[in-house]
């Protein structure tokens, strides 16, 4: 019997090739990109997820500041960890991590190599993390100052195939030991680390600070809770630690905060934190697409289905009178749906088999997701479907079979017109749902113009950064040589060292103490090390007092420049000429403020400005900033090559531009608009195969009248605009409709994330127009397509 009605079933799908096709290519589609963005959505949610611990692992960060400005530090106090250790009961362990932008390692053959994840780390750090040790012991791989832990990939890397327990890597001019391997760290962390160096080291380097208690936004501090001990119970304890050791007047100003691992990838707020960040709106704007363009699909089966199951209901009566029952044409048409479906799956699979990798090296996301996250996702896709499926079978077969013959063909018609009003209800929210996404893309794609183009404080244009290893004492020397040769070139307007630049994840911080007040009273400020040239470079702006100058011979170890938040936060209504304290023997007696500097983006727009002190120290630098004419850029590359070969032979020169480099911040978000952009067209694409679909059956059933108006000498366009004003009208319908529930809709679904943009009337206006416009066209051209017909050849249609 089942072979029966699947024959019977591949001959109608066969027969029946045009609505067959648009079934299947609807599905497909649907299926396809509902699990690439559903795939994309379990990427990003499985951060952390490989950490064995991760229920029980805890970052602990700190915010600074009174209620009108208030800073969160990813990083705590050096001392915290130790203290936690010491104090709190319910802390298994507490350990330090701290992020090594200056990471220079040279080989013994004098090669030298720039390392972005490489980290200072307490002995410790093995019990929390999940960091699967290949060679060496965990127990005594970082116990000694000048120890490291590398990646297998870094073994390689600097030691081919042999073994590299126990050899030497240059750093900072001292010998540093390999004495475990571990594996390569999975991408869905935000701690990537490839080396590890002991904490101690810091410590035989001379940079543990004095006062470690009054220096903060460093050292990050995780720690291990014990097995049912609850983060409430460290609050009394760490509110305890800060009050004893930071005295009351700068405890009133400070606060803990304990954040849950798994929620590290989210805190895109918090100052000189570690690794990549997930934005939790895009996720949120993903799933939602991933969702409503599957229910698209859904409804676009549906609706043909019962369309093309109602058109068959002479099939019906002649069956019955046959002698069919009902159970069997019920079966049989569950039959027909439920293969479509299977074959739209397994094209679906296929697919999505082909595109996956593409779709994450184009967003730049690692895969690292299992294979029975797939597994479950395909099934719960498919389950959807098949349900769908089973109802666009059921529906339409119990309906007609419970019918008598005799009735079925007497009203076959009246039959069919009766459920033609549900139909267009399914239409309407097939494209209504491709209204939202379609507003939706729109106002994320205004969103990204907007923080891409919107005044940042600074000009990224004609900006030139070279990689400087500065933190070399031989090699920072050459610092000066650089910069006079660069001048030279009358291309170059500007030269300045820098030890950051916007669009660099490097930050440092400073507690800084107006002069004359106790060191309690310090406030944390980001410091950018920098030359006199670093204003004129980026065009910042002057508001208050000068810039740095060569004629002032204190600029060089005793003077600052504030941005306006800074001068906010310490409450300076005349800042100039005031005195700060800052850390460092260069700065015992203190610097003067000269000038205060426009605020400027340092970060991304998603972030505030924070308070900034720029002062001078080329020990610093690790980039060379070259403000160049537009003109002549091959010319003036050429002249830079040259320069550095000369200066620094055997080092290559690594450079980019700011402008690449600051944009690069909003490449995530400008891939995932096209990303999501492509899929709104396919959802659009989807209702309109629907639409062209259920026009082309209903137009196919008026063929005889369309034949008899021609013959009556009625035009092709008059009969085509009677034809596609039912459609049009519902069309419009639904626009109407759709426009102010998705405006509620996404004002409160968007509202929860930092959009700058406002969310305007004309967006959705504009929404509607598009989609009218193009739903009147798909409709206009079947249309078109039936009335062209010889008059003749209606009336004989069959």
């Amino acid at each position: 019997m089942l072979r029966n009605y699947l024959k019977t079933a591949i001959n109608r799908i066969v027969k029946n090739k045009f609505f067959s096709l648009i079934n299947i290519v609807g599905l497909v589609l649907g299926i396809t990109v509902s699990l690439l963005i559903l795939m994309y959505v379990v990427n990003e949610l499985s951060y952390e997820n490989f950490q064995s611990k991760r229920k029980n692992i805890y970052r602990i960060t700190l915010l600074w500041g009174t209620s009108e400005n208030i800073m969160k530090f990813a990083g705590a106090m050096p001392a915290l960890a130790d203290a936690l250790n010491t104090r709190c009961p319910e802390v298994e362990v507490a350990v330090r991590i701290r992020k090594i932008n200056d990471g220079v390692l040279k080989t013994e053959g004098n090669q030298e190599f720039r390392e972005d994840n490489m980290f200072f780390a307490d002995k410790d750090v093995f019990k929390i993390f999940s960091l699967s040790f290949l060679e060496g012991s965990k127990e005594n791989a970082l116990d000694a100052p000048f120890s490291a832990v590398i990646s297998k990939s870094e073994a390689v890397k600097y030691f081919g195939n042999s073994d590299p327990i126990g050899k030497k890597l240059t750093f900072r001019d001292h010998p540093l030991e390999i004495r475990g391997i571990i594996d390569d760290v999975p991408a869905n962390t935000h701690f990537r680390c490839e080396i590890l160096v002991s904490y101690s080291t810091l410590r035989s380097l001379g940079e543990v600070p004095d006062k470690p208690w009054n220096q903060w936004g460093s050292d990050l501090t995780y720690i291990l809770l014990k097995d049912k001990s609850s983060t409430e119970a460290i609050i009394p304890v760490l509110n305890g630690i800060l009050l004893q050791n930071v005295g009351e007047w700068m405890a009133s100003r400070l606060k803990f905060e304990i954040q849950p691992l798994t929620q590290v990838h989210w805190a895109s707020d918090t100052l000189g934190d570690i690794g990549s960040k997930g934005n939790k709106a895009y996720v949120f704007v993903f799933l939602s697409a991933a969702i409503l363009i599957l229910t698209i699909a859904c409804f676009n089966f549906l609706n043909l289905s019962i369309t093309q199951y109602l058109g068959r209901m002479t099939e019906v009566a002649i069956r019955k009178t046959a002698g069919a029952k009902r159970i069997q044409l019920i079966f049989q048409y569950l039959t027909e749906t439920i293969l479509i479906v299977v074959i739209s799956a397994v094209a679906a699979a296929l697919l999505f088999d082909q595109f996956y990798l593409n779709l994450y090296s184009y967003l730049n996301t690692a895969y690292v997701i299992k294979g029975h996250h797939f597994m479950f996702l395909s099934a719960m896709v498919l389950a959807i479907i098949l349900i769908v499926g089973f109802i666009a079978g059921s529906y339409p077969a119990i309906f007609i079979s419970r019918m008598k013959p005799i009735d079925i063909l007497r009203k076959e018609t009246n039959g069919m017109n009766g459920r033609l009003t549900f139909r267009k209800i399914l239409i309407m929210f097939q494209f209504a749902i491709s209204f939202i996404l379609l507003a939706g893309t729109i106002i994320i794609y205004r969103q990204l113009n907007y923080v891409k183009h919107t005044d940042l404080g600074f000009n990224k244009e004609d900006v030139l950064m070279l990689n400087f290893p500065g933190m070399d004492k031989e090699n920072s020397k050459k610092y000066d040589i650089l910069r006079d040769e660069f001048l030279k070139n009358p291309n170059i307007r500007y030269v300045s060292g820098a030890y950051t630049l916007p669009g660099i994840n490097s930050r440092m911080n400073f507690g800084v103490t107006p002069a004359g007040m106790s060191p309690d009273n310090s406030v944390n400020l980001q410091a950018l090390p920098a030359d006199f040239g670093f204003v004129k470079s980026l065009d910042l702006q002057i508001i208050q007092g000068r810039d740095f100058s060569r004629d002032f011979i204190t600029d060089r170890f005793g003077s600052v420049i504030l941005n306006e938040t800074a001068v906010r936060v310490f409450g300076l209504n005349n800042p100039v000429g005031t005195r700060l304290m800052i850390p460092g023997d260069d700065y015992k007696k203190g610097v003067t403020v000269i000038g205060v500097v426009k605020d400027f983006h340092i970060a991304s727009y998603h972030e505030k400005i924070n308070p900034m002190l720029i002062f001078i120290n080329p020990a610093m630098f690790q980039t060379i900033v070259l403000k160049i004419n537009p003109g002549n850029t091959t010319e003036t590359l050429a002249y830079v090559k040259k320069v550095w070969n000369a200066a620094l032979p055997g080092i290559d020169l690594n450079y980019k531009y700011l402008k690449s480099e600051y944009d690069n911040l909003y490449s995530t978000e400008e891939k995932s608009s096209r990303v999501l952009t492509f899929f709104t067209m396919l959802a659009i694409f989807i209702s309109c195969l629907g639409l062209f679909g259920f026009a082309s059956f209903v137009t196919g059933k008026r063929i005889k009248e369309i034949g008899i108006r021609k013959v009556l000498g009625g035009r092709s366009a008059g009969i085509s605009i009677l034809l596609s004003r039912q459609f049009i009208i519902w069309i419009l319908i639904s626009g109407l409709i759709a426009c102010p529930v998705s405006y509620m809709l996404i004002n409160k679904w968007l509202g929860n994330f930092a959009f700058h943009v406002k969310i305007e009337w004309w967006i959705f206006a504009a929404a509607a127009i598009f989609e009218f416009a193009i739903a009147t066209l798909t409709v206009t051209l079947q249309t078109l397509n039936a009335v062209t017909r010889n008059p003749v050849e209606a009336l004989r249609y069959e």
